[in-house]
């Protein structure tokens, strides 16, 4: 807020510019440091009362710069002018410097500034008050998302977009934001220390929660208006809260359709019920499956990632099923997409979006490619085994394909939980023990020897010690374990239970 002060000081300092600085209260003081008392953007009123030798002028607009003082007011009734040298250190700090004739007094100038400030932020209350009006009348209205952020982007004249926590593109003109940009900018998003913030040339806003499944807001540059735009993301988290809501309803409403494959169908019945959800029942499909653990909700990152790599194919439909803890996705591809080309968009995907993860974790599933509805049992089994192996991976986002059905964990997805748990445990118990009381890392060193064969010199340099280091850690393994790494059963043994992901 720009606030001239008519008939009142004269500018003594030659950067005219910082007179169109916005200020925000007038401060009255006489301190020689009175950066203390200073919250940013006040007029500084002084009599230089603190003036002692010319050194003072030096302290005194250094405190000023420090304190954010937008310009000082200088009276010469003390001194009988501004000192040069105080005209000199606020103009090396950017601080407008006006000299205040005797005559003039600063209660009567306090009160004409305040007045003034007082004035312009009614104004600026009446407007804001009037948008919030103008967007909650049109959220009550039943106006959509698409509706709000084009709202947005008519006031600040730019384009604004809504996007999903993945980068799928929920609102605004889709032209104009390329997916692979789209999913870049939301990858950066979800590294970002806060938000808003300044990403690729955008302005980002969160939608709701800063967390996976919130959405985010995105501004073409700078906006003008950002109060507009922060009213426009809450308002638009009021309204995916309702969203968010009717897609798990659809999602529940589709398990049926899920339930019908597991039981084998007649052909005919499942026919109908894939044409009743959008799906031609003679067309190839792909099933992809996801099983989330800990903070993370299925319909939130889970959905989001695997649409937002579907949406990029065109032609491409989807029906999603699942509930508490767990999705099918069902996919009747376009021509562009296969299983091999779905794996590799949704690893690059996942490796971007890992920090989203949070404290959850999703293990992702997919089956081969079935012909057509027939084939659908037989894709779905195999997504589901797969997504079990990918949930005994340490990564947070992780993917298995049918393609690894034939490795060794196939046979501990398989075994209950409990069971993998219980192995674990007795196997490598003995130096988790040992590395909380000593401070060791024997398991992590097992699991790295194992991983390159029993190499000693490959698993020493992974590792980052010396080989006799090593030698000496496999030595004390085998002490505690009882078990002897040079034979091929006990070596099988500890792989195994080293593959076993701890809950």
């Amino acid at each position: 807020m720009a606030t001239e002060v008519a008939g009142t000081p004269e500018a003594t300092d030659g950067d005219r510019a910082g007179l169109a600085r916005e200020l925000r209260w007038v401060y009255a003081t006489d301190l020689l440091e009175p950066a203390t008392f200073l919250t940013g953007g006040e007029l500084v009123l002084t009599s230089e009362g603190w003036y002692r030798t010319p050194a003072d002028c030096e302290t005194f607009a250094a405190s000023l710069a420090e304190g954010g003082a937008a310009a000082l007011v200088a009276g010469d009734l003390l001194l009988g002018e501004v000192p040069p040298a105080l005209v000199e250190a606020c103009a090396q700090r950017g601080i407008p410097v006006l000299a205040a004739p005797p005559e003039i007094s600063y209660g009567a100038l306090s009160r004409t500034v305040i007045d003034r400030i007082n004035r312009e932020r009614g104004l600026e209350l009446a407007d804001v008050l009037g948008r919030h009006r103008r967007l909650v009348g049109a959220l009550v209205e039943g106006a959509d998302l698409g509706g709000l952020v084009a709202m947005l982007a008519a006031e600040l004249h730019t384009d604004c977009w809504a996007l999903s926590s993945a980068g799928r593109l929920l609102a605004g003109p889709a032209e104009a934001f390329p997916p692979p940009a789209r999913a870049h900018l939301a990858a950066s998003a979800q590294r970002a220390e806060r938000l808003p913030a300044s990403i690729d040339d955008h302005w980002v806003l969160p939608i709701g929660r800063r967390s996976a499944g919130g959405g985010l807001l995105v501004v073409r540059g700078e906006p003008s208006d950002p109060e507009a735009a922060e009213q426009t993301a809450e308002l638009l988290a009021l309204g995916g809260a309702r969203r968010d809501e009717r897609r798990r309803t659809e999602q529940r409403f589709h398990a049926d359709l899920v339930e019908l494959i597991e039981q084998a169908a007649p052909p005919a019945t499942l026919a109908t019920r894939l044409r009743t959800a959008g799906l031609d029942p003679t067309a190839p499909f792909l099933v992809l499956t996801a099983l989330t653990r800990g903070a993370l909700r299925p319909w939130d990152l889970a959905a989001d990632l695997a649409e937002s790599v579907l949406d990029e194919s065109p032609d491409t439909r989807t029906v999603v099923a699942g509930g508490e803890h767990g999705l099918t996705l069902l996919i009747s591809p376009g021509p562009t997409l296969d299983d091999t080309t779905l794996a590799d968009l949704l690893d690059e995907r996942l490796a971007r979006f890992e920090p989203a993860a949070e404290g959850g974790r999703i293990a992702f599933g997919l089956g081969s490619t079935a012909p057509d509805a027939t084939g659908l049992a037989r894709a779905l089994e195999e997504s589901r085994h797969a997504a079990r192996l990918a949930a005994l991976r340490p990564a947070r986002l992780a993917l298995v394909t049918a393609r690894a059905l034939d490795s060794h964990l196939l046979l501990l997805a398989g075994v209950p939980a409990e069971v993998r748990a219980s192995y674990r445990r007795r196997l490598l118990g003995p130096l988790q023990e040992y590395d909380a009381e000593h401070g060791a890392d024997l398991v992590h060193t097992l699991t790295v020897f194992l991983e390159h064969n029993g190499a000693w010199r490959t698993a020493a340099t992974a590792l980052h010690i010396h080989v006799s280091t090593l030698h000496y850690r496999i030595g004390r393994i085998q002490h505690l374990t009882g078990r002897d790494l040079s034979t091929a059963r006990d070596r099988v043994d500890l792989y195994l239970a080293c593959a076993i992901d701890t809950p």
